[in-house]
């Protein structure tokens, strides 16, 4: 029990520092989405997110979990104990990052620049800026790294600074770009530049908490040791499997709309919509510390195949995370029309209004499910999350098509309403499960449950 006792109170104390750092970065998003609405206006500002709607496509489509399944993996090591296995996965995620950062560099300077021009009938340069910017994984490469190895050993507080701090430069330098050059491709460069300075900041970060005699981060020598001897494909299994609920998730809710209302609509309507979306997920952001608190606590749970009391912790965050964030929203939206006329242009205030009010019933219905993932994740169910997933997403991208057509205004936010609304089946099968799993512990296979050590000259990082 006092074991439990601690991982409650470590728990809490993590959610916390994480919230502060996650309300921290929903002000950034928001100041800087209110200063290139006024520096760049309605026109370009659209342009900016349909290049990075293009690039996110891309990185979608390629990217399979590698960071939420190098996690979920760290934590079940570090909960037992055992520095190499944990050295051995973040090896295997720099060396993952940096091949996937090269494929999806070359493929979004093959790829995006015809997407713009051909397929959305937009200006070929969109998918040049677009290009350009698949570059920012490469350069993230140890600011990932090094967060998912922070958030896997529970080192919340530079995990925490190092978002925060990767925030800051991101919105200094995007909004210089857009002063200076008046235009889209500032922010471009503004965004290639914050990348690079964020692996800066993460690195120095990292290194000062492994001084620390407490540390259970493992050295830049540990993780050499087994970077060029981890299996590429080792933990891509798992990482494909989470990455595809993840993806898919985010296909449907974030690019896919832009696009859509780039092709049927205008570019006015894509900065409308994705400032609307910004305002409504600020509520969301007063969860952030539990959800992401949850990965490695919950592993931690499966890995004691503690059934019980991964159900509690489960059904406990996704009720307080509902109603806070319910509560939330009834708060803010009566203010939204002054913050609206305070923040942004005149000409921006009634759409982003109107697709807010839109957006409401969706967001609430989604803010009870933000534990779902992890719940697939720890229970070896990813199966059942990406058929659901897949299934979700065919229908929701041929209804989102059709509403576009019907209305290019507003027509999306229908059909993102009603496609978050359907996040409600996630929480169905989960009160399915664990009434059939009442009175066992959690199956054989759990992604978290077994974790072989690794070895230099056999495989330095497992999965389940």
């Amino acid at each position: 029990m006092k074991f439990l006792e601690r991982i409650r109170h470590k728990f809490v104390r993590d959610a916390l520092t994480l919230q502060v750092g996650a309300l921290f970065n929903a002000v950034g998003n928001f100041v800087s989405a209110a200063l290139l609405a006024h520096l760049l206006g309605a026109e370009v500002q659209g342009k900016f997110y349909v290049a990075t709607s293009l690039y996110s496509l891309l990185w979608f489509l390629v990217n399979q979990g590698l960071m939420q399944a190098t996690v979920s993996q760290v934590a079940a090591a570090n909960s037992r104990g055992q520095p190499d296995k944990v050295a051995g996965w973040t090896a295997w995620l720099v060396k993952a990052s940096v091949v996937f950062g090269l494929v999806l560099a070359g493929l979004g300077f093959l790829t995006l620049p015809f997407l713009a021009e051909h397929v959305l009938d937009t200006d070929r340069r969109v998918g040049w800026w677009a290009a350009w910017m698949a570059l920012s994984p490469l350069l993230e490469t140890p600011r990932v790294v090094a967060c998912a190895a922070m958030q896997g050993t529970r080192r919340m507080l530079p995990f925490a600074q190092t978002e925060n701090a990767q925030e800051a430069i991101r919105v200094f330098l995007v909004i210089i770009g857009a002063l200076i050059t008046n235009s889209a491709v500032g922010p471009v460069i503004g965004t290639l530049a914050a990348s690079a300075l964020g692996s800066v900041v993460a690195t120095e970060l990292y290194r000062r908490d492994r001084l620390h005699a407490d540390s259970p981060l493992p050295s830049f020598a540990a993780i050499r040791k087994f970077v060029f001897v981890a299996p590429l494909l080792y933990g891509a299994r798992l990482g494909v499997k989470l990455g595809i609920v993840r993806n898919l998730n985010a296909l449907c809710m974030e690019v896919v709309p832009s696009l859509l209302i780039e092709r049927f609509g205008s570019s006015e309507w894509v900065a409308y919509m994705r400032i609307a979306q910004r305002l409504m997920r600020v509520p969301l952001m007063f969860m952030q510390g539990i959800s992401r608190t949850a990965l490695p606590m919950f592993s931690e749970r499966a890995a004691l195949k503690d059934i019980a009391g991964l159900r509690r912790a489960f059904f406990k965050a996704s009720v307080v995370s509902g109603l806070v964030i319910t509560l939330g929203i009834a708060v803010v939206l009566p203010f939204l029309p002054w913050i609206l006329r305070l923040a942004f242009p005149a000409t921006y205030s009634d759409p982003v209004l109107m697709v807010c009010l839109i957006l409401v019933p969706g967001f609430i219905v989604m803010s009870f499910s933000i534990a779902n993932d992890t719940f697939y994740l720890v229970t070896n169910t990813l199966r059942v999350a990406v058929t659901i997933s897949v299934v979700g997403m065919c229908i929701s991208v041929v209804m989102l098509v059709l509403l576009a057509r019907w209305n290019p205004t507003t027509g999306v936010a229908w059909g993102l309403t009603i496609n978050m609304a359907c996040s409600s089946l996630h929480l169905v099968y989960a009160a399915w499960y664990f009434r059939k799993h009442a009175r066992e512990s959690l199956p054989p296979g759990t992604a978290v449950a077994r974790v072989p050590a690794p070895a230099a000259e056999d495989a330095p990082v497992a999965e389940g």
